[in-house]
């Protein structure tokens, strides 16, 4: 029995997407309940603190991997992160990227706020700096010190304030 062309195009595309591993899908670098405040939050300063809190709680998670949240917190922003070191340090580098993409387009629209927004996010990645620094020592795959040399270029370009 002969197939068509296009049915056979399709099963093989199918088996080739079912055979990827589960990493090879791209990763949310923000959890449900920080997407959710990132959507409600529209101003520029108040916007950033959420990156800020995505962002902090990322290196919460690397520095002291059995870190425990309040109740309270964990109801506002939902479980910590969860991941390997590389994949967090990850998502730490895209929630910074993202950050500068909401200033940007802040500045561009003349934003009144975006010195105070600014301000607040190099304060942030100046702190950060300094826990990422302290994590090289505990770092030994090749993946991981990648992921945070990475991480500190973002945070360095941040403190910059770069625009990118």
């Amino acid at each position: 029995m002969k197939f068509p062309t296009s049915v056979v195009t399709f099963l093989l595309l199918a088996l080739v997407y079912l055979a990827l591993p589960a990493h090879a899908q791209k990763r949310d670098h923000l959890t449900e309940k920080e997407v959710d405040w990132v959507r409600e939050v529209q101003v520029i300063d108040k916007r950033i603190e959420v990156f800020i809190k995505a962002a902090d709680r990322r290196i919460l998670v690397l520095v002291n991997p059995d870190a425990k949240q309040p109740k309270k917190e964990e109801e506002k922003w939902g479980p910590l992160p969860t991941g390997t070191k590389a994949e967090l340090l990850e998502d730490y580098k895209h929630i910074l990227e993202e950050a500068e993409e909401k200033l940007d387009d802040a500045y561009s629209r003349n934003d009144n706020l975006i010195a105070k927004a600014l301000s607040k996010f190099k304060e942030a990645a100046r702190k950060h700096l300094e826990q990422l620094r302290s994590l090289e020592s505990k770092m030994t795959e090749t993946k991981e010190l990648r992921a945070l040399a990475e991480a500190i270029e973002e945070a360095e370009t941040v403190t910059k304030g770069e625009a990118k």
